[in-house]
Order: structure tokens, then C-alpha cells, then sequence
């Protein structure tokens, strides 16, 4: 018995670690799909090992059904629509599968303690201020460093995670409210200095839910308004730098231009005209979609013929995700991508005003993950890309974690 209660502290170890890689190491793409297929393996072999957890893998599932389906359904939606169109296209499966792995890893992240669980905000910190020392040596492009959205998405969350994680502490020393802060500071550079507006956009609600979080009594009525103010004031000042304001010019000029000629080739006017196109092909394709990969550029290409777009765009993606998923899987792709965001964010979502602190700061966590990618879908595609699946999952499955073992100390069953 001591031989295997060992084996699972070890185990508890490696998956703890793992999360510390993912999340830790400024979003290197390798070291994220390393860490997760890791992530994996560890949880097929904690599945080997009946005896090593009190709650068994059906029992789980059965206690969050919803939840696994939602995050299994945009992969299901992508088989149903295949398989209508007649055809297989493996190239979108190895995204859209990671998604559905969130329940063996939520199952296995549960079993670690919750003292281990909490350590997980060093993971945030450090992320967020890897990606912020990331960001000031990268290669600059018109004034902007050379980066990929979803980097700046991401990086963002890790920010707002690591401020929101120092309310998983019950008496914080000095040092570690600076750490804490110091990576809220980080996410918020990667924010300013990389210009991405879509992100910009996503700030009040993360703001807001530090104030469920952080605040007692958050319907208090002076408490709302010290609160108001001070997000008005730190918005007038973020709004009043110079960057910032070029960018928001820059971003009335694009929607003049394209309101005079629809063909200009600006950031704005080249999305205004993909999403023109998706409409279209949501239109004429509303049951299953035009089809995924290969099948979408063709479409695309149709619509350079149609005279619909002025030229071809090769990035294969539609700059936002409910247009993307419903012209390439139809109504199945839009009902499953709205499960994806809301099943969890409404688990979530539920706690934001729970008495205990550790619990509502769990549950802010998942929310600002599960709004943050709605959001940050307005101008973007992130579950196209592996490293978002892989982010969206296992930050979900920790948040969820940490907000259901908290839960259970407290009922004395930990």
C-alpha cells in the first residue's frame, strides 16, 4: 500500500510539473504539445491505476455530462459534417481532438491536493512575465513586434490569471503581492505594446471579474462606484497614450476607407470582406457548411471568381470564429462552437459570487478563460491553431479543478 500511495504522490507530481511547463514557459509552442500529450499519457495511466482516486472516471462524467459533450461537440460537429460532405480531410482533427480530452484531464488535474492545485499561480506569474520579456526582444514590424494573435490572446489570460490566482492565498506577503501584480503587469505590456484591439476589448470584463473576486459586498452601492471610477479613470489614461490612439485612428480611417471602396486593402477592410464572403457561404451552405481545409480555400477561391472578394486570401480562415465554424461545418459548427464557450463559462459563471474567495477566484479564472476566446473570436480564429485547444482545455480543467476541490475542504472531505 505504501508502494503505491508513493507511485501516485509521483504521478501527482509529473502532472503538476507538466502544468507548470504548459503554462510557464512563455507559450513556447513545443513545450506546450510536449507538456499536453504528456498531460495524456499521465492520465491513461492514472487510469490504469483504479485505486489511486476515490471517484471513479464514469463517475465523473456522469456528474459533468454536459460539460464533456460541450467541449467534445465542435470535433463531433466536424464528423457530421465530413461525413455529409462525403469526404476526409484529417488536418482539422488534430486541433479540434485536444478539445475533446478535457475530461480525462480535468479527471486527473482533480486529484492532485489543493495545497499543490494553488501552486499552480506561479505557473501564471511566470508565464505572463516570460511572454512580457518575450515580447520587448522580439522582432518589430511597423512598429509593432512580428506575432501571431493568438500569442497575445493568451498571453492576456496569463496576465489577468496571475493577478486573480493571488486570491487563492489567504494572508499574501508583500513579496507575493508584487509577483502577482508583476505578471498582471506583464500580460498588460504584452497587451499595449503588441496593439492587438481584439484583446483590448476583452480588458473590462477581466477587470470585472477581479472586482467579484477581490471585493466583498460587490453590490454595494459606493463600492460600485469607486469601482466605476476607477476603470474610467485607467480607461481615459490607456485611451489617451499615443499608441493607442494611433491605433483607434488608424482603426476609424480602415472603416472610412472601406465604406468608400469596399476593395481597399487595409487590416479592417480585408476582415470586413472575409466575413461578407462567410455570410455568403453560411447562406448558400446552412446545413453542413462549404466543408473544412482544403474545401474552404476552394470556396474562398469562388468568391475571388464571383467578383465577391478583390483577391485570394491565403490565410484559411474566415477572422472570426462563429463566421469560420458556420461556413465550414454549417449549423452544426455554430451550435457546437456556443457550447464550447458557454456550457463552461455557465459552470463557472455560477461561482463568481460564491462566499469563499478561493472559490470565486477559480471560477474567474474559467470565466475570463471562456469569455476571453469569445471574445478574442471576434477578429481571430484561435481554435485553429493547436496551442489555444490545447490552453482553452487545460486552463478550463485547472480552473474547474481548483473550484471543486475547494469546495470539497471545505465540506471537511479533503
Amino acid at each position: 500500500m505504501k508502494f503505491i500511495a508513493n507511485g501516485v504522490e509521483k504521478q501527482n507530481n509529473v502532472v503538476l510539473l507538466l502544468l507548470f511547463a504548459l503554462f510557464g514557459l512563455g507559450l513556447t509552442a513545443h513545450v506546450q504539445n510536449l507538456s499536453y500529450f504528456l498531460l495524456l499519457i499521465a492520465a491513461l495511466a492514472a487510469l490504469l491505476n483504479k485505486s489511486a482516486d476515490d471517484t471513479s472516471f464514469y463517475d465523473l462524467y456522469r456528474a459533468y455530462r454536459p460539460l464533456h459533450w460541450a467541449m467534445a461537440s465542435l470535433l463531433l460537429a466536424l464528423v457530421l459534417t465530413q461525413t455529409c460532405h462525403g469526404y476526409i480531410d484529417l488536418s482539422p482533427y488534430n486541433p479540434l481532438a485536444r478539445l475533446a480530452t478535457f475530461l480525462p484531464l480535468l479527471w486527473t488535474i482533480r486529484k492532485l491536493q489543493i495545497d499543490k492545485l494553488r501552486l499552480l499561480k506561479w505557473s501564471w506569474v511566470a508565464g505572463a512575465a516570460l511572454c512580457a520579456i518575450q515580447i520587448y526582444f522580439y522582432p518589430k514590424f511597423d512598429d509593432r513586434p512580428d506575432i501571431e494573435n493568438w500569442y497575445v490572446a493568451l498571453a492576456s489570460l496569463l496576465g489577468i490569471f496571475s493577478i486573480l490566482s493571488l486570491a487563492l492565498e489567504d494572508r499574501p506577503t508583500v513579496l507575493s503581492r508584487l509577483a502577482h501584480l508583476g505578471g498582471g503587469a506583464g500580460g498588460l505590456y504584452v497587451i499595449y505594446v503588441c496593439q492587438t484591439r481584439d484583446v483590448w476589448i476583452a480588458l473590462p470584463l477581466f477587470v470585472m471579474a477581479a472586482y467579484l473576486t477581490f471585493v466583498n459586498n460587490p453590490f454595494s452601492v459606493k463600492k460600485i462606484v469607486l469601482f466605476l471610477s476607477g476603470v474610467l479613470l485607467s480607461g481615459a489614461l490607456f485611451f489617451s497614450t499615443d499608441l493607442v490612439q494611433r491605433r483607434v485612428q488608424q482603426a476609424e480611417h480602415d472603416i472610412r476607407v472601406y465604406s468608400i471602396n469596399k476593395n481597399a486593402d487595409t487590416s479592417i477592410g480585408t476582415r470586413f470582406q472575409l466575413w461578407e464572403a462567410s455570410w455568403i457561404m453560411i447562406k448558400e451552405h446552412p446545413l453542413i457548411g462549404v466543408g473544412t481545409g482544403a474545401h474552404y480555400k476552394e470556396a474562398v477561391r469562388e468568391m475571388v471568381d464571383r467578383q465577391i472578394l478583390p483577391t485570394y486570401y491565403n490565410g484559411a480562415h474566415s477572422h472570426n470564429e462563429i463566421l469560420f465554424s458556420t461556413a465550414t461545418m454549417g449549423i452544426p459548427g455554430l451550435i457546437a462552437l456556443l457550447l464550447t464557450y458557454l456550457v463552461p463559462g455557465h459552470y463557472f459563471a455560477r461561482h463568481l459570487l460564491d462566499p469563499d474567495r478561493q472559490v470565486r477566484a477559480a471560477a474567474a479564472i474559467g470565466f475570463c478563460t471562456c469569455i476571453g476566446f469569445l471574445i478574442f473570436g471576434v477578429a481571430d480564429v484561435l481554435f485553429k491553431y493547436k496551442e489555444c485547444e490545447v490552453f482553452y482545455c487545460v486552463a478550463c480543467a485547472a480552473a474547474f479543478a481548483l473550484m471543486t476541490n475547494r469546495k470539497k475542504q471545505l465540506a471537511g472531505l479533503s
